[in-house]
Parts: structure tokens; C-alpha cells; sequence
């Protein structure tokens, strides 16, 4: 169902519409919230945080874009909020839910967060929506607050830096 039309529902008050708003946009606010934190517990708060703050904010809500981006960027400054406030993120939990039965794979995976974590914050954000959540570089400029060059740089040495990591430099 599209977007505008559950949006249109949710202002004439079908809380229904809301539900499936929620259901369908939820996996994918926890996936970028798990990857920002590293941890199912964080994670599942900072998502319930994002889709409160929506329901609670809606009135104000003016779809100028995709709902999937203004969540995302709900998020974005959600986490931004909590590390202001050192909200301390137990960076030793990343992997441990993870189960995988192929040791390669979750060595790779493991290799990944372990260079995702040593990037700045701006510079993961950007690689996270831009190859986890594949936005396009204005949504993700739009959420993140930054300008379109500012994001294509945080991106393109982000990668470089990346690289640079996995090689072992």
C-alpha cells in the first residue's frame, strides 16, 4: 500500500493504518539501529524511540519525502541524542547474537563491524544508509543534515578508509 495513502488514513485517525506503517517500515529502522549500536537491546529501544517519536510527533509530520527516510533520520538523531548524553553502547556485544554456522562468514562479518567501529561516527552513517539501508546519497545527506558534497566525501573516504583497514595498512 503506498505511503501517501496510509499517511492520508493515519490524519483522519485509522489507527490501523498506523500499524502497518509500523509494520512495515520496523524491520528496517531496527536493522539501521542495530548497526548503529551493536546490540539487540539498544537497538529494540532506539527503534521503539523512532516509531514513538513518530506517532507522538505525527501532527507535525509533513510528507515531503519518503516515511522510510524521515524515520531513518528520526533515528539518526536519536542516536546522535543518546551519545550526547554517553549513553554508554556495549560495543563487546556485537556478534554475539549472531549465529552462524559457517566460520568464514562470521569471521568476514566480524572483520566488517570491527572497521565499521574504528570509522568516525559521520563517516558510518554514511556507509551504513548508503550500503546496509541502499539510500541514495540525497536522501542520506537530507538525514543526516549534512550537504550533498559533505556526504559524498564522508562516503568516498569512508570507503578509502575501509580499504585501507582491511588490507591491514
Amino acid at each position: 500500500m503506498e505511503d501517501e495513502n496510509l499517511i492520508q488514513r493515519i490524519k483522519t485517525g485509522d489507527v490501523d493504518a498506523m500499524d502497518q506503517l509500523v509494520q512495515k517500515y520496523y524491520g528496517a529502522v531496527y536493522t539501521y539501529c542495530y548497526r548503529k549500536v551493536g546490540n539487540k537491546d539498544d537497538a529494540q529501544d532506539l527503534t521503539q524511540e523512532t516509531f514513538l517519536h513518530f506517532c507522538r510527533n505525527f501532527d507535525s509530520y509533513a510528507q515531503r519525502g519518503k516515511v522510510k527516510n524521515y524515520l531513518y533520520t528520526i533515528a539518526h538523531n536519536l542516536y546522535v541524542s543518546m551519545m550526547r548524553k554517553s549513553v554508554p553502547i556495549r560495543l563487546e556485544e556485537w556478534g554475539k547474537e549472531e549465529s552462524h554456522n559457517d566460520v568464514d562468514q562470521f569471521e568476514a562479518a566480524d572483520s566488517i563491524r570491527k572497521v565499521l567501529s574504528e570509522l568516525p561516527d559521520e563517516q558510518r552513517d554514511v556507509i551504513l544508509l548508503r550500503f546496509y539501508q541502499d539510500l541514495k546519497i540525497k536522501d542520506i545527506a537530507r538525514i543526516t543534515g549534512s550537504g550533498l558534497s559533505v556526504t559524498k566525501y564522508r562516503l568516498s573516504h569512508g570507503i578509502k578508509t575501509i580499504k585501507k583497514l582491511m588490507r591491514g595498512d
